[in-house]
């Protein structure tokens, strides 16, 4: 399907004219860092609607606090109906590490899901191969690469192969897009979003448990590549006080386990240790009492 993409560049635009060019998709620039959004926006949106064509919204990725910046692109289309998924655009590393732009990611595209929003990412072969690692390479790409006929990556929903095509309808140069039915939103909820894996986030947080950037869990209540990785550091034993073995001692409560009459107290008692071991029994675990990863996995389900 044929598509473009505009920002406040894309002055008077005739959309009219643009659908009847064979123009079936436009992504509108929302929004980049904390304290942009396109002036346009409204009335772009309000033009490509009358004109039947299906919309799309993108966020400029910048290196403030993604979830500040999530928050904002989600405020700043608040009332505007997407047919599209939601694009982060993210295309410079502004001096940070691959790692710290992966994680700003994948905390954007989690606080999006968690809202019930589908998400793609939007940035060019070489940044996709170079800048970004695996954490956030299962989310849906939108790609860039200009003067080929198709880019270097293999799974893709969005091809833009031109910075300065012409449309009727524009004046001057637009981004030229090729999207396959990928791009539409599903009727599906992309993610599951559970009180009790954000419980648990809340919890790792309090103790001081860290992925492997360093970085405090979002408490979005997706189990996704970050939460993942600190349910890996998670080792909790009889004598321990913390919030964790409160939330556990909670979990084990609401599946029917006793952790004796004081209940959640956030001590590792001998009740609880007790418990624990009934609990690891009916999953199958090894009944040590010792709450590692697989007992948190299961304490989750």
């Amino acid at each position: 399907m044929k598509g473009i993409d505009i920002s406040s560049y894309q002055q008077n635009v005739d959309f009219v004219k643009v659908k009847n060019s064979g123009v079936e998709i436009v992504y509108i620039k929302a929004t980049e860092g904390i304290t942009y959004s396109n002036p346009l926006l409204k009335s772009q949106y309000a033009g490509a609607k009358a004109a039947g064509l299906k919309v799309g919204f993108y966020h400029y990725l910048r290196a403030n606090d993604p979830m500040l910046e999530a928050k904002y692109f989600l405020s700043t289309i608040n009332g505007l109906s997407a047919n599209c998924k939601y694009a982060i655009d993210v295309e410079v590393a502004l001096g940070q590490a691959l790692t710290k732009v992966s994680s700003n990611v994948r905390i954007f595209a989690n606080y999006l899901m968690s809202n019930k929003k589908e998400i793609c990412i939007y940035t060019g072969d070489y940044f996709y191969a170079n800048n970004l690692n695996s954490s956030v390479k299962d989310i849906p790409l939108w790609v860039a690469h200009y003067g080929v006929s198709k880019p270097d990556v293999v799974n893709y929903i969005g091809f833009q192969y031109s910075a300065s095509g012409s449309i009727n309808g524009i004046n001057g140069a637009v981004d030229l897009d090729e999207f396959s039915s990928g791009i539409f939103l599903s009727s599906i909820s992309p993610v599951s979003v559970s009180a009790v894996v954000k419980a648990f986030q809340h919890a790792a947080n309090l103790i001081g448990l860290t992925d492997t950037n360093g970085d405090k869990l979002v408490e979005d209540g997706i189990v996704g590549t970050y939460t993942t990785q600190v349910i890996t550091k998670v080792l909790i034993a009889n004598g321990a006080h913390n919030e964790l073995v409160r939330w556990i001692q909670q979990r084990l409560i609401a599946l029917g386990f006793s952790v004796g009459t004081t209940g959640a107290d956030s001590y590792f008692s001998v009740n609880t240790l007790a418990g624990v071991k009934l609990f690891q029994t009916s999953k199958g675990l090894v009944a040590d009492g010792i709450v590692g990863s697989l007992t948190i996995t299961q304490l989750l389900d």
